[in-house]
């Protein structure tokens, strides 16, 4: 049974139109998408909502819990957190909103390492870790605003400018745009639907004797492998805590020979998997590189065609933003 909680890489099933568009479609979707937010300037909050449109409407049309979207965000939640306050802090530019001085005193450093050390011993047993780690976070930068008692050893100050602000802001938003048109395109494509999609969109490589047949489906293998890996995954790290196996626990030595342990295994049931794969597709008639015959042969309906134009029209409408043709 796969894993709920690992969303990319599974299709799910609706009655949907994004499930009817035409794979080839969805993928060029992306890869505008893609084009698009990069092109955005860092200070256009109007074009920056008008990029949102398009996958918004994806998550409604397609029928599908938002809840699994916000899935495949949990994944990199924390790095997306890192990044937008790596940005708020290293970018000097704009007007000083906020200048914010840590005083460190001897009672306040004490008290963050017991509570930080308490945090990282009892943290598998705590329900909502991400939300409890960000209620530490302001509460330790509260606890080096106002020190509680003794005396102050040293001060730094954290600057806060307004640039810092968006372009942390700016780079969320890029990266949740991305990985919902992504995940539109996982959960509502069928993965020999993507396979041909994406060799399609390889063919003009053929002209350099390329076999783009080979790359696409490998790259549709790739994306099908991720559920099924982390799902094994899970499966290895049940069966070795019921025998005791406790990774957060015991000296860096240990640590390493469990994750060894994990690897291991992990290895073995890859290469199983691969080779059963490969035996399942030689005995259909699968041979690299030849030409494929498809019972059901790709063609492009009413629905793409208008979907398309409305994509074309609004990326037409950001970039004709970007180079300055009108101002928002």
């Amino acid at each position: 049974m796969m894993n709920d909680n690992i969303v990319f890489g599974q299709y799910i099933h609706r009655d949907s139109l994004i499930h009817r568009l035409d794979s080839r479609v969805k993928l060029g979707i992306i890869i505008l998408m893609m084009i698009a937010v990069f092109l955005i300037p860092k200070d256009n909050f109007i074009l920056l909502g008008i990029s949102f449109i398009i996958p918004l409407l994806g998550v409604i049309l397609s029928k599908i819990s938002f809840l699994k979207y916000l899935k495949s965000l949990k994944q990199i939640a924390f790095i997306m957190l890192f990044s937008f306050v790596f940005q708020l802090i290293g970018t000097k530019d704009g007007d000083l909103l906020i200048k914010m001085p840590m005083h460190f005193t001897i009672i306040n450093i004490c008290l963050l390492v017991v509570v930080w050390i308490i945090y990282f011993l009892i943290r598998k047993y705590l329900p909502l870790k991400f939300l409890i780690l960000i209620i530490l976070l302001i509460g330790s930068i509260y606890m080096l605003r106002y020190p509680i008692y003794g005396k102050i050893l040293g001060d730094v100050y954290f600057d806060i400018f307004e640039g810092g602000l968006i372009h942390g802001s700016f780079l969320i938003a890029r990266v949740f745009i991305i990985i919902l048109v992504s995940t539109t395109l996982t959960l509502t494509t069928k993965p020999t639907d993507l396979t041909n999609a994406i060799e399609w969109f390889l063919r003009p490589l053929e002209l350099l004797k390329i076999k783009t047949s080979i790359f696409a489906m490998i790259i549709s293998i790739a994306l099908r492998s991720i559920p099924t890996l982390f799902n094994e995954t899970n499966k290895i790290l049940k069966a070795q805590a019921s025998r005791g196996v406790d990774f957060n626990e015991g000296k860096l030595s240990e640590q390493i020979r469990q994750i060894i342990s994990l690897l291991i295994p992990m290895f073995v049931i890859s290469i199983k998997k691969a080779d059963d794969l490969a035996d399942a597709m030689e005995a259909r008639g699968y041979i690299p590189g030849a030409k494929r015959t498809r019972l059901v042969q790709m063609r492009f309906k009413i629905s793409d065609f208008i979907v398309l134009g409305i994509v074309l029209v609004l990326f037409i409408l950001l970039v004709l933003g970007r180079c300055g043709v009108y101002a928002l």
